[in-house]
């Protein structure tokens, strides 16, 4: 009879292509509504503390540059997938207003049977007058969500020419250190190939949380660069033998 100290647990086995591809979406799509609600939360921070003065005017000034950066990606040489793009990118816009539009005046809280449901009504319309620009500001803040996820659409071929770019690389490095007998270093290989998706993954948390509008290349650039140099070291790491 075996002991059962002797007992070892089957290997986990490792998901596949598609389950890992899978996995990596919803990771993304969840990163990217975490995104969109620090970008709430900083404008509605800054709407008490650093910009008390321009209140929910501050988002509309940002969702109108971010938009005439999008604008300027349509030229006329542009890609037909280019102008897809933007021209959805719009119609979402313009759904996200019509579906989060608030009015001017207050919901009318019709409530004069006694003088408690009276000054409930009064409250609930103070309370409702007081909230309205920090909702406005919301639904402004997702509408610059929607234009910059676009943004980000557009700048997805500059991360897939550093990926590629840093992939062959890598590999000439690879051969020279396999023909010259360099050392293998498992370690550095699994940390850059983990680097890889965080790389993209915090270019676009980090450029849709700014409570500012700014060039995307200014933000984007950098970490296409990062996620390159992270792909070059992972195919240079990779084992010179199978």
């Amino acid at each position: 009879m075996a002991k059962s100290s002797d007992y070892r647990p089957p290997p986990r086995k490792e998901p596949g292509l598609i389950g890992k591809t899978i996995s990596s979406t919803v990771a993304l799509i969840v990163w990217l509504v975490l995104s969109l609600l620090i970008s709430i939360v900083i404008e509605w921070i800054g709407m008490i503390w650093f910009w008390p003065e321009q209140g929910a005017d501050h988002s509309q000034t940002v969702l109108a540059s971010d938009q005439a950066y999008l604008s300027s990606q349509l030229y006329e040489n542009s890609l037909n997938t280019k102008h897809v793009v933007a021209e959805k990118a719009q119609d979402a816009v313009a759904w996200v207003e019509k579906q989060m539009k608030f009015n001017a005046k207050p919901p009318n809280f019709n409530a004069k049977s006694n003088k408690t449901m009276s000054s409930i009504s009064d409250w609930g319309s103070e309370y409702y007058r007081k909230a309205q620009p920090y909702l406005e500001a919301a639904s402004t803040v997702t509408q610059t969500f929607v234009i910059r996820l676009a943004l980000i659409v557009f700048s997805m071929p500059v991360f897939l020419l550093a990926g590629l770019i840093g992939a062959v690389d890598g590999l000439v490095e690879r051969d020279l250190r396999r023909w010259g007998g360099g050392r293998e270093s498992s370690n550095v290989f699994n940390l850059a190939k983990r680097s890889v998706v965080p790389a993209f993954v915090g270019a676009c948390v980090i450029y849709i949380s700014l409570p500012f509008s700014i060039d995307p290349v200014i933000v984007l650039l950098p970490f296409a660069l990062l996620l390159g140099f992270a792909v070059r070291i992972s195919f240079d790491r990779l084992k010179k033998y199978f």
